[in-house]
Protein backbone atom coordinates (compact mmCIF):
# COMPACT_ATOMS: atom_id res chain seq x y z
CA UNK A 1 0.00 0.00 0.00
CA UNK A 2 1.50 3.47 -0.72
CA UNK A 3 2.31 5.92 1.58
CA UNK A 4 -0.79 9.00 1.49
CA UNK A 5 1.48 12.28 0.70
CA UNK A 6 -0.58 15.50 1.98
CA UNK A 7 -1.81 17.50 -1.44
CA UNK A 8 0.00 14.71 -3.57
CA UNK A 9 -2.12 13.97 -6.97
CA UNK A 10 -4.60 11.30 -5.07
CA UNK A 11 -5.14 13.78 -2.14
CA UNK A 12 -5.78 16.91 -4.19
CA UNK A 13 -8.42 14.52 -6.84
CA UNK A 14 -9.85 13.69 -4.48
CA UNK A 15 -10.62 17.11 -3.10
CA UNK A 16 -11.49 18.41 -5.89
CA UNK A 17 -14.29 15.33 -6.53
CA UNK A 18 -15.66 16.44 -2.75
CA UNK A 19 -15.82 20.13 -3.67
CA UNK A 20 -17.21 20.57 -7.19
CA UNK A 21 -20.18 17.44 -5.75
CA UNK A 22 -20.56 19.40 -2.79
CA UNK A 23 -20.97 22.68 -4.30
CA UNK A 24 -22.17 21.92 -8.19
CA UNK A 25 -25.45 19.83 -7.16
CA UNK A 26 -26.57 22.22 -4.65
CA UNK A 27 -26.54 25.31 -6.98
CA UNK A 28 -27.53 23.23 -9.76
CA UNK A 29 -30.92 22.21 -7.04
CA UNK A 30 -31.43 25.26 -5.59
CA UNK A 31 -33.41 26.82 -8.43
CA UNK A 32 -35.53 23.48 -8.33
CA UNK A 33 -36.16 23.91 -4.67
CA UNK A 34 -39.09 23.07 -3.07
CA UNK A 35 -39.70 21.50 0.06
CA UNK A 36 -42.31 18.64 -1.71
CA UNK A 37 -40.18 17.57 -4.41
CA UNK A 38 -36.99 17.30 -2.28
CA UNK A 39 -38.02 16.02 0.67
CA UNK A 40 -37.48 12.26 0.25
CA UNK A 41 -33.80 13.34 -0.91
CA UNK A 42 -33.48 14.98 2.58
CA UNK A 43 -34.53 12.07 4.65
CA UNK A 44 -32.60 9.87 2.94
CA UNK A 45 -29.47 12.15 2.90
CA UNK A 46 -30.17 12.49 6.49
CA UNK A 47 -30.89 9.19 7.55
CA UNK A 48 -27.25 8.11 5.45
CA UNK A 49 -25.29 10.66 7.32
CA UNK A 50 -26.21 9.22 10.81
CA UNK A 51 -26.38 5.90 9.92
CA UNK A 52 -22.79 6.17 7.72
CA UNK A 53 -21.15 7.18 11.24
CA UNK A 54 -22.39 4.61 13.40
CA UNK A 55 -22.02 1.73 11.22
CA UNK A 56 -18.32 2.47 10.54
CA UNK A 57 -16.98 0.74 14.14
CA UNK A 58 -18.62 -2.59 12.51
CA UNK A 59 -16.72 -2.41 9.21
CA UNK A 60 -13.61 -1.09 10.88
CA UNK A 61 -13.05 -3.56 13.63
CA UNK A 62 -14.33 -6.41 10.12
CA UNK A 63 -11.95 -5.45 7.78
CA UNK A 64 -9.29 -3.42 8.94
CA UNK A 65 -7.10 -2.99 12.24
CA UNK A 66 -9.04 -1.82 14.67
CA UNK A 67 -10.97 -2.35 18.32
CA UNK A 68 -13.59 -0.89 19.74
CA UNK A 69 -11.83 1.26 22.10
CA UNK A 70 -10.58 3.20 19.19
CA UNK A 71 -13.61 3.08 16.90
CA UNK A 72 -16.21 4.90 19.20
CA UNK A 73 -17.95 6.91 16.78
CA UNK A 74 -18.02 9.99 18.99
CA UNK A 75 -15.39 12.65 17.53
CA UNK A 76 -16.66 16.00 16.63
CA UNK A 77 -17.25 15.53 13.04
CA UNK A 78 -19.09 12.10 13.95
CA UNK A 79 -21.20 14.17 16.18
CA UNK A 80 -21.23 16.52 13.14
CA UNK A 81 -23.16 14.71 10.74
CA UNK A 82 -25.65 13.40 13.60
CA UNK A 83 -26.19 17.13 14.06
CA UNK A 84 -26.71 17.76 10.06
CA UNK A 85 -28.30 14.74 9.94
CA UNK A 86 -30.98 15.40 12.43
CA UNK A 87 -31.54 19.21 10.89
CA UNK A 88 -32.74 17.66 7.64
CA UNK A 89 -35.58 15.22 9.47
CA UNK A 90 -36.36 18.11 11.94
CA UNK A 91 -35.33 21.30 11.16
CA UNK A 92 -34.21 22.27 14.70
CA UNK A 93 -31.83 24.99 14.29
CA UNK A 94 -29.70 24.07 17.31
CA UNK A 95 -28.66 20.72 15.48
CA UNK A 96 -27.71 23.11 12.64
CA UNK A 97 -25.90 25.52 14.69
CA UNK A 98 -23.13 22.77 16.12
CA UNK A 99 -23.28 20.76 12.12
CA UNK A 100 -22.27 24.28 10.67
CA UNK A 101 -19.40 25.12 12.57
CA UNK A 102 -17.87 22.07 13.69
CA UNK A 103 -18.78 20.41 10.43
CA UNK A 104 -17.27 23.03 8.57
CA UNK A 105 -14.49 24.13 10.19
CA UNK A 106 -13.26 21.22 11.78
CA UNK A 107 -14.70 18.74 9.11
CA UNK A 108 -12.74 21.20 5.99
CA UNK A 109 -9.36 20.66 8.52
CA UNK A 110 -10.10 16.88 8.31
CA UNK A 111 -10.37 16.97 4.35
CA UNK A 112 -6.98 18.92 4.54
CA UNK A 113 -4.87 17.57 6.27
CA UNK A 114 -5.78 13.97 7.05
CA UNK A 115 -5.19 11.77 9.79
CA UNK A 116 -4.60 8.46 7.65
CA UNK A 117 -1.15 7.03 6.94
CA UNK A 118 -1.92 4.96 3.28
CA UNK A 119 -3.34 6.56 0.23
CA UNK A 120 -6.42 5.11 -2.01
CA UNK A 121 -7.89 2.32 -2.09
CA UNK A 122 -6.78 2.05 1.70
CA UNK A 123 -9.80 1.68 4.34
CA UNK A 124 -8.82 4.45 6.18
CA UNK A 125 -8.41 6.62 3.20
CA UNK A 126 -12.02 5.80 1.80
CA UNK A 127 -13.73 5.68 5.36
CA UNK A 128 -12.52 9.10 5.52
CA UNK A 129 -12.74 11.24 2.78
CA UNK A 130 -16.06 9.63 2.25
CA UNK A 131 -17.42 10.40 5.69
CA UNK A 132 -15.93 13.87 5.76
CA UNK A 133 -17.06 14.60 2.02
CA UNK A 134 -20.56 13.56 2.45
CA UNK A 135 -20.81 15.65 6.08
CA UNK A 136 -19.13 18.88 3.84
CA UNK A 137 -22.20 17.85 1.02
CA UNK A 138 -24.75 18.03 3.88
CA UNK A 139 -23.97 21.27 5.09
CA UNK A 140 -23.36 22.72 1.94
CA UNK A 141 -26.84 21.60 0.62
CA UNK A 142 -28.58 22.91 3.72
CA UNK A 143 -27.37 26.28 2.90
CA UNK A 144 -27.12 26.68 -0.25
CA UNK A 145 -30.70 24.42 -1.46
CA UNK A 146 -32.47 25.14 1.92
CA UNK A 147 -31.17 28.64 2.50
CA UNK A 148 -30.45 28.27 6.24
CA UNK A 149 -28.97 31.15 8.21
CA UNK A 150 -26.68 31.06 11.24
CA UNK A 151 -26.75 34.05 13.93
CA UNK A 152 -24.42 35.43 16.05
CA UNK A 153 -26.41 33.02 18.53
CA UNK A 154 -25.72 29.94 16.21
CA UNK A 155 -21.64 30.84 16.84
CA UNK A 156 -22.44 31.21 21.14
CA UNK A 157 -24.18 27.86 20.47
CA UNK A 158 -21.26 26.01 19.16
CA UNK A 159 -18.63 27.42 21.25
CA UNK A 160 -20.84 26.66 24.24
CA UNK A 161 -21.58 22.83 23.23
CA UNK A 162 -17.95 22.85 22.54
CA UNK A 163 -16.89 23.45 26.39
CA UNK A 164 -19.90 21.27 27.52
CA UNK A 165 -18.67 18.46 25.69
CA UNK A 166 -15.28 19.10 25.95
CA UNK A 167 -14.71 17.75 29.73
CA UNK A 168 -17.16 15.13 28.79
CA UNK A 169 -14.84 13.38 25.85
CA UNK A 170 -11.88 13.98 28.13
CA UNK A 171 -13.78 11.78 31.11
CA UNK A 172 -15.12 9.09 28.01
CA UNK A 173 -11.77 8.65 26.82
CA UNK A 174 -10.57 7.70 30.58
CA UNK A 175 -13.36 5.48 30.99
CA UNK A 176 -12.62 3.51 27.87
CA UNK A 177 -8.94 3.23 27.63
CA UNK A 178 -7.93 0.44 25.35
CA UNK A 179 -4.58 -1.60 24.83
CA UNK A 180 -1.35 0.18 23.44
CA UNK A 181 -2.10 1.36 19.86
CA UNK A 182 -6.09 1.16 20.32
CA UNK A 183 -6.68 3.73 22.77
CA UNK A 184 -9.77 5.86 22.88
CA UNK A 185 -8.78 9.24 21.69
CA UNK A 186 -12.20 11.23 20.74
CA UNK A 187 -11.62 14.88 20.18
CA UNK A 188 -7.96 14.10 19.88
CA UNK A 189 -7.52 14.54 23.49
CA UNK A 190 -5.33 12.03 24.17
CA UNK A 191 -2.69 12.49 21.80
CA UNK A 192 -2.31 14.08 18.54
CA UNK A 193 -3.45 13.09 15.02
CA UNK A 194 -0.48 10.64 13.34
CA UNK A 195 -0.86 12.69 9.94
CA UNK A 196 0.61 16.63 9.79
CA UNK A 197 -1.78 19.17 11.11
CA UNK A 198 -2.26 22.20 13.01
CA UNK A 199 -2.17 20.39 16.36
CA UNK A 200 1.57 19.72 15.77
CA UNK A 201 2.36 23.33 16.07
CA UNK A 202 0.74 23.31 19.91
CA UNK A 203 1.41 21.68 23.60
CA UNK A 204 0.67 18.03 23.08
CA UNK A 205 -3.00 16.89 24.46
CA UNK A 206 -4.72 17.95 26.50
CA UNK A 207 -3.03 21.00 27.58
CA UNK A 208 -3.24 21.74 23.80
CA UNK A 209 -6.80 22.78 24.15
CA UNK A 210 -5.60 26.18 26.13
CA UNK A 211 -4.48 27.62 22.89
CA UNK A 212 -6.48 25.33 20.63
CA UNK A 213 -9.93 26.78 21.59
CA UNK A 214 -9.29 30.49 20.86
CA UNK A 215 -8.29 29.57 17.40
CA UNK A 216 -11.50 27.57 17.21
CA UNK A 217 -13.21 30.70 18.15
CA UNK A 218 -12.09 32.55 15.49
CA UNK A 219 -12.48 30.40 12.82
CA UNK A 220 -16.08 30.15 13.91
CA UNK A 221 -16.07 33.59 13.65
CA UNK A 222 -15.06 33.58 10.07
CA UNK A 223 -17.64 31.15 9.43
CA UNK A 224 -20.44 33.36 10.50
CA UNK A 225 -18.98 36.46 8.73
CA UNK A 226 -20.76 35.67 5.74
CA UNK A 227 -24.44 35.73 7.09
CA UNK A 228 -23.70 38.60 9.28
CA UNK A 229 -22.56 40.42 5.84
CA UNK A 230 -25.59 38.83 4.06
CA UNK A 231 -27.66 40.25 6.63
CA UNK A 232 -26.38 43.78 7.14
CA UNK A 233 -26.93 43.94 3.03
CA UNK A 234 -30.60 42.67 3.07
CA UNK A 235 -31.31 45.56 5.53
Amino acid sequence: MNEFILFGTTHLLTLSIIFAISLGVPFILRNKYSLDSLSQFEKILGFTLILNELMKPFYLIAFGDYKWTNTVPLHACHISSYATGLFLLTRHQRFFDFAYFWGLGGGTMALLTPDVEFTFPDLDFITLFSGHGLLFFGIMYIVIVIGQKVTFSSLINALKYSLILLPVMYGLNLLIGGEPGYEANLWYLMKAPAGDSLMTLFPNPPMHVIPVFPLVAGIFYMLYLPFYFAEKKSK
